[in-house]
């Protein structure tokens, strides 16, 4: 075969285009790297399907631009799980997610809105229970691993509240919980996302 012949049926950024992702999977296969390098562990995390995966003590709802609730078809209004505070028990927001991957480390991140009249208690003995809440204004816990990644909130603003946990013990089976102290007011919470 002559060199143009060979050139017209072979070229070099079209090998690259069909051999090199190839190589890649079989790479990433054998152990070399992992295959979802940025997966994504939850679901629903728009909220878009309701309530569906969470558990708690949240309910979605649609929050306008200006921190009111409305109606899916308000303009710029957005799904968000509301958690209502109480004055008498902490309030949590959790989902049970699948990590047969062994990640080594897990990024936990969400945005958190509190409402104008958010106030948390201020009592010692309301952060000294079986079921151990922080003291502060937000909490992200990721079991197992025990990862408490704790926040102050800005009523009336959406603050990102993140974490991360390194070294984790192999694990299946993982869960996230937001928790909020007794108090007053109302959390919503939009775009939780897990990622190694």
């Amino acid at each position: 075969m002559s060199k143009m012949n060979l050139s017209r049926h072979f070229s070099l950024p079209c090998f690259i285009k069909r051999i090199f992702p190839a190589f890649l999977l079989a790479y990433a296969m054998a152990g070399g790297m992992p295959l979802s390098l940025h997966a994504e562990y939850l679901t629903n995390t728009d909220f878009k399907e309701g309530s569906q995966m969470w558990r708690g003590d949240g309910r979605t709802v649609f929050l306008r631009p200006d921190g009111t609730e409305g109606d899916e078809n308000d303009p710029g209004a957005v799904p968000v799980m509301k958690i209502a505070l109480s004055k008498w028990h902490s309030r949590s927001v959790f989902q049970d997610y699948k990590t047969p991957d062994n990640p080594n480390t897990q990024n936990v991140k969400v945005q958190v809105y509190a409402s104008i009249d958010f106030k948390r208690s201020r009592f010692a003995d309301d952060y000294v229970s079986d079921d151990y809440v922080p003291n502060a204004d937000f909490c992200i816990r990721l079991l197992p691993g025990e990862l408490d990644s704790t926040s102050d909130l800005k009523p009336g603003e959406w603050v990102t509240v993140k974490g991360k946990l390194q070294s984790l013990t192999a694990a299946n089976d993982r869960t996230i919980c937001f928790l909020i102290p007794p108090g007053d007011g109302i959390i919503y919470l939009k775009q939780p996302s897990i990622t190694q």
